[in-house]
């Protein structure tokens, strides 16, 4: 086909971004565990009703991907369906922890970092209003990336009190989720942009202002705390966010945080606290978001059944799959070892030799084709194998293998277990 169909705003991966992804993937999950959350399944579409069902994910609802005819639409966030199975769920032990890795889709406008499928990784605590949950949720993620060597911040903000805030200077209650949408796009349309959505919403110039001073505060984040206590009579918030700040320091994460007023986060289900990780780096990455959440008391009680309180946080893992480099990757193969055979007739051992060597934990391929040795030992170097066990017929009278190092070229005759040792050494 001289043009093949392909759609818009997704990409295959090739073997070495693949393997590249799936690493990435399985140390994450190392980490969800080892922080004690357990995982679930849920389907890769929901009802319509229940995805655009109100104080849910807002005026993004355009954006979902709708299957025509049934009333079902592919999941935009894996947020909704874990309020949907918790609320379906009754018999489950609260607190619950669940982590849950998987894709999602959005139908906005495709560009460099953003694709309409694209997997994202969540953690949640359902049960709970402590900030000890808040504090879990996003040390489980800094973790991760600590781990990982990425440099981030962690942003830090509260929705009461900016509720608190728009209520004193005057803004309407209908108006104060338009006011955090317009914030929260500030990275995208600059400081004009935001204050000029502000004004569209009809709100005065003097209100404005005030918007504009609180979200572009410096200082501490006792300084911040200070700034916004007189336009609090309701101290618990502020209360929590000194806690969580504290708790956060338990952990010993890398990233600093930070008490930003400009932080918004743009969905309709968020009550209290809402955070975000940002890169710390150079050019294209800088200030990136890789990830973000809150707390969203309300949303399970919103679907019928008993209110329950519930913190979350979503790591994006296309974007931070592109701020590692994941194409440059040159591993191709989970197997450090290739077994390459001289003729057809050494198949046999080299099928024993690549079991054993399998039986010992040592991941393997094995030459399947009917190829010369020459091309074999090309395809292994190719393929960017570590080691080609090659067995001739010399090896197989001596019921041992010729272990090459494509390294550095050398090779040696050694029995299957040596050289299983000295594979396993040099992983």
């Amino acid at each position: 086909m001289a043009d093949i169909p392909f759609p818009r705003g997704v990409r295959d991966l090739l073997p070495n971004e693949a393997l590249f992804k799936n690493e990435v993937l399985k140390k994450l999950e190392v980490i969800f565990q080892q922080f004690g959350f357990i995982s679930i399944d849920t389907p890769n579409f929901e009802k319509m009703a229940l995805l655009k069902s109100k104080g849910g994910i807002g005026e993004d609802t355009k954006l979902i991907f709708e299957l025509k005819n049934d009333d079902l639409g592919l999941r935009y966030d894996h947020t909704m369906s874990l309020a949907r199975y918790i609320s379906m769920h009754q018999e489950i032990p609260l607190p619950f922890k669940r982590y849950y890795i998987g894709k999602c889709w959005r139908r906005e406008e495709p560009q460099k970092g953003r694709y309409w499928e694209f997997t994202q990784a969540d953690v949640d605590i359902v049960g709970t209003r402590s900030p000890a949950s808040d504090a879990e949720v996003i040390a489980t993620a800094a973790t991760f990336f600590d781990i990982m060597g990425i440099k981030y911040r962690v942003l830090l903000n509260n929705r009461k009190f900016m509720n608190a805030f728009f209520a004193k200077i005057g803004i309407k209650q209908e108006l104060i989720m338009p006011v955090l949408r317009a914030i929260d796009k500030l990275e995208k349309i600059g400081r004009d942009g935001v204050l000029e959505q502000l004004r569209g919403l009809g709100i005065g110039n003097d209100a404005v202002a005030k918007v504009d001073e609180l979200v572009s505060l410096g200082g501490s984040n006792t300084e911040k705390l200070q700034h916004v206590e007189r336009y609090l009579d309701d101290k618990a918030p502020q209360s929590e966010m000194n806690e969580l700040i504290s708790l956060l320091s338990l952990y010993s994460i890398k990233g600093d945080v930070i008490l930003d007023f400009s932080l918004a986060r743009g969905f309709d289900y968020y009550t209290d606290m809402v955070v975000e990780f940002k890169i710390v780096g150079e050019g294209d990455v800088a200030k990136d978001s890789i990830g973000g959440g809150g707390r969203y008391d309300n949303l399970i009680g919103m679907m019928g059944n008993r209110p329950l309180p519930a913190v979350g946080c979503s790591i994006g893992i296309d974007r931070l799959l592109a701020i590692m480099g994941y194409t440059k990757s040159d591993r191709y193969t989970y197997a450090p070892v290739f077994v390459a055979w001289v003729k057809p007739s050494n198949y046999a051992y080299a099928l024993k030799i690549a079991n054993q060597l399998r039986e010992s934990g040592i991941a393997i391929d094995i030459n399947v084709s009917d190829r010369n040795i020459s091309n074999q030992l090309s395809y292994a170097n190719s393929m960017r194998f570590k080691y080609a066990a090659i067995i001739g017929d010399g090896e197989e009278k001596e019921g041992k293998l010729k272990l090459k190092n494509l390294v550095d070229g050398t090779e040696n005759l050694l029995t299957p277990e040596d050289a299983v040792t000295i594979v396993q050494r040099n992983r």
